[in-house]
């Protein structure tokens, strides 16, 4: 029955692929990344990292302990803080951007490489379980945030943990992509040259037809 869900879920999301809105969505993933970790608007890691001293976004390591966590949220100050929720202001805009855009893109690399054989078009979900992970890791921070000084080990605890199953979903996303891509580069790579032989073969046979 669960497979069944996720398929239905799967197909659901390739019925609304489409290589203009993938586009949008991904080149605008970009720009938030680049907003997010190479620019200085007050939202952005690089200004977090000049208010603290050095501490940047829990969300951009790969794990941390509630212990770290806390440790961090201290370093940032109050001003480190208010930018912290102004970030996750903007990450929760972030999520269905990157999520949906991903997932056309697994949906298009996968139907590209197996054709009408879709069995692996359950790809395309992972970049939602990443997208789940975000939130629970953005509901946590931001719980935080709002309850700080006051601490709960429980919840940092549960934050790193979201954290560092996001960033192993990431992992499995950028592999599987790289691996689709790279199929798909050498079998374009490998029928070019039949392609070009079955082109001379036609024209030459459209001549002696002549």
């Amino acid at each position: 029955m669960q497979r069944n869900f996720l398929n239905k879920l799967s197909d659901g999301v390739a019925k609304l692929y489409s290589a203009r809105l993938m586009q949008i969505l991904l080149i605008t993933a970009v720009v938030f990344f680049w907003l997010f970790n190479f620019s200085h608007f007050s939202f952005s890691n690089p200004s977090l990292i000049k208010i603290s001293g050095g501490p940047g976004l829990l969300d951009v390591m790969p794990f941390y302990t509630a212990q770290e966590a806390y440790s961090m949220l201290g370093q940032y100050g109050m001003k480190g803080r208010e930018l912290y929720l102004k970030f996750l202001a903007a990450d929760f805009m972030f999520i269905p951007v990157y999520s949906f855009g991903f997932s056309f893109l697994f949906t298009r690399s996968v139907k590209a490489k197996f054709g009408e054989n879709d069995h692996w078009l359950w790809l395309n979900l992972l970049p939602f379980a990443i997208g789940t992970f975000d939130c629970l890791e953005n509901f946590s921070i931001l719980s935080m945030l709002l309850m700080y000084p006051e601490s709960n080990w429980a919840l940092a605890t549960f934050s790193g943990f979201a954290t560092l199953c996001k960033t192993v979903l990431t992992l499995v996303s950028l592999l599987c992509l790289g691996y689709l891509g790279v199929s798909l580069i050498i079998r374009r790579i490998v029928n070019q040259p039949a392609k070009k032989a079955l082109t001379i073969i036609s024209k030459n046979k459209g001549v002696s037809d002549e």
